[in-house]
C-alpha cells in the first residue's frame, strides 16, 4: 500500500472515527436528558446512507467525512408540536443544556485515554535518547551536550524516549529561561546536568520537528549504504553505484548516514571528494553537492541518493509495555500532558510567542495518519489519541458555532437570569463563523505552503 492510500484511508477513519465519537457524546447525553435527537450525522453533503431507530431519530452517512453533527428538537430552529415542546433542548435546563454540550469534548478526552491504555498495553518501540551527532554553535552545543550521552531527565522529569523528550521541551516554545537536560555518560556512567539557553531556541516555522532546533537529534548508529541513486543529480554524474558505502568525506571519516548529511548540509555548490568502499575496494569521486531547500526555508547540500534500509541495533530500542492497571494510569497521565499542552500552544499562539504557522490543516493531519499507520496499530492509536485530544480542547473554545460557544452563551445566561436574545445569538455566530473561517484558511494555508517548499 503506497503512503498516498495510507494517508486518505487514515485520514478518513481519524476523521470519520473521532467524528463518531464527539457526536455520540452529544447524542447520548441528550438521550439520558429526554431530549429528542432529530438527526445523528456523519459527514456533510449528500447522504450516502440513511436509517432510523423507533424513536424516530434519523441516522445519517454522509459523502465528506470533514465532521458532522447532532440535529436535535429545538424551538429556536424550527416549529415544535405542544405535546413535543418537553422533549426539546431549549426548554431544558441551562445545567442539562451545559452537560449535553460538554459531553461531546468530553467523549474525545476519554476515548484519548482509551487509546493510549491500549497504546501502552500493546506496547510501543521507541529509540533510545542517545544523542547523534550536535551541530556547531547549536543550543545543546553551547550547554556542552556531547553526542554519545543519553538524555536520562528534562527539567527534573525523568524520560525514556524521544517523544518524552518532546513532551517535556515542547511546553517551553516561546520561553526565554534555562532548562535542565540530565544526561549519562556511556564510558563511565556518570550523570550531569547541562542548561539549555531557551533564548537561542531559533525555531523555523515550519518545521514538524522543532526540538531538532535546539540541537537534539537520535544516534544514528548505520553506516551510509546507498540504496537508490536518484538520476539527474551529482551522485549519478559521479558515478556512484547502489551498494556503496561512504567512508569519507574531503578525507574526513564518515560514521553514519547523518553524519555524512551533516558533513555535507553546507558544502552546496562546492566541489568535494568522496571515500567510498565498493566490492572492498576504496575508490575517490568528486561531486558538486546541489541545494535542496527544506521545510521553513533552510537549505543543505544534496547529492541525490537514498540509503539502504537497515535494522536498528536492538541495544537502541526500547519497548514500553505495562501491565492494564499501570497502563491506565499512564494512559490518564499522557492525556493530561497533551490536554495542557494543547492549552499553552493556544495561549502562546495568542501572545505571539509561538507562531501561527505551526497551525495544521486537513493535509498535515492526512500524512502523519499515513505515516502513524504504517507504523503500526499502537502508532495509529497514538495519533488518534492526540488528535482526539485536539479535537476536544478546540471544540471548548469560546468561539460561537463551536460546543465551547454554546457554553458560553449558558453561562452567560446562568449569570444575568435569562438568555441572550436571537438577535445578539445571530451577531454571534456570523462572528464566530468568520473567526473559525479564518483560522481554516490559515491551516489550509500553512499545509500548501508546506508542500510547496
Amino acid at each position: 500500500m503506497t503512503g498516498t492510500l495510507y494517508a486518505i484511508l487514515g485520514f478518513i477513519v481519524a476523521i470519520g472515527l473521532l467524528t463518531t465519537v464527539h457526536e455520540y457524546g452529544h447524542f447520548l447525553v441528550a438521550r439520558l436528558l429526554r431530549v429528542k435527537v432529530l438527526r445523528f450525522s456523519i459527514g456533510f453533503g449528500k447522504s450516502l446512507l440513511t436509517w432510523h431507530d423507533k424513536l424516530g431519530t434519523e441516522y445519517v452517512i454522509a459523502s465528506v467525512p470533514l465532521g458532522g453533527y447532532v440535529k436535535m428538537l429545538d424551538q429556536n430552529e424550527g416549529i415544535v408540536a405542544q405535546n413535543e415542546r418537553h422533549l426539546a433542548f431549549n426548554n431544558k435546563s441551562v445545567w442539562s443544556r451545559l452537560l449535553i454540550i460538554a459531553a461531546g469534548p468530553a467523549f474525545n478526552i476519554m476515548f484519548a485515554i482509551l487509546a493510549y491504555w491500549g497504546v501502552f498495553m500493546l506496547g510501543i518501540i521507541s529509540i533510545v535518547p542517545v544523542l547523534g551527532d550536535i551541530p556547531h554553535g547549536s543550543v545543546a552545543a553551547l550547554a556542552g551536550l556531547k553526542s554519545g550521552e543519553e538524555i536520562v531527565a528534562v527539567a527534573d522529569q525523568p524520560v525514556k524516549s524521544w517523544e518524552d523528550i518532546a513532551v517535556n521541551l515542547i511546553r517551553h516554545v516561546g520561553e526565554t529561561d534555562f532548562i535542565n537536560i540530565t544526561v549519562v555518560d556511556p564510558a563511565t556512567k556518570q550523570q550531569s546536568t547541562h542548561a539549555l539557553n531557551l533564548i537561542h531556541w531559533s525555531l523555523n516555522e515550519n518545521d514538524e520537528n522543532i526540538v531538532k532546533n535546539l540541537g537534539l537529534t537520535p544516534l544514528d548508529p548505520n553506516k551510509p549504504i546507498i540504496g537508490k541513486v536518484l538520476p539527474d543529480y551529482p551522485a549519478a554524474a559521479a558515478g556512484l553505484q547502489a551498494g556503496d558505502i561512504i567512508v569519507t568525506v574531503d578525507d574526513k571519516p564518515v560514521t553514519s548516514r547523518s553524519a555524512f548529511m551533516h558533513q555535507i548540509q553546507n558544502k552546496y555548490d562546492h566541489s568535494i571528494q568522496l571515500g567510498i568502499k565498493r566490492n572492498d575496494q576504496l575508490i575517490n569521486l568528486m561531486l558538486t553537492p546541489a541545494k535542496k531547500q527544506l521545510d521553513g526555508g533552510a537549505v543543505t547540500g544534496f547529492i541525490g541518493v537514498q540509503f539502504a534500509e537497515q535494522a536498528w541495533p536492538q541495544d537502541l530500542l526500547r519497548t514500553q509495555h505495562y501491565a492494564p492497571g499501570l497502563a491506565f494510569k499512564k494512559a490518564l497521565d499522557r492525556t493530561g500532558q497533551y490536554t495542557i499542552l494543547t492549552l499553552q500552544f493556544l495561549r502562546k499562539m495568542l501572545l505571539g510567542q509561538m507562531s501561527l504557522q505551526h497551525v495544521a490543516g486537513p493535509i498535515s493531519i492526512a500524512k502523519f495518519a499515513g505515516r502513524s499507520a504504517e507504523s503500526g496499530l499502537a502508532y495509529f492509536l497514538g495519533f488518534l489519541a492526540l488528535v482526539s485530544i485536539s479535537l476536544g480542547v478546540l471544540n471548548m473554545l469560546p468561539i460561537p458555532v463551536l460546543d465551547g460557544g454554546h457554553f458560553m452563551f449558558c453561562i452567560v445566561e446562568l449569570i444575568r437570569g435569562k438568555a441572550l436574545s436571537q438577535q445578539t445569538i445571530g451577531y454571534c455566530y456570523t462572528m464566530g463563523f468568520v473567526i473559525l473561517g479564518g483560522f481554516m484558511l490559515l491551516a489550509l494555508y500553512n499545509d500548501i505552503t508546506r508542500i510547496m517548499q
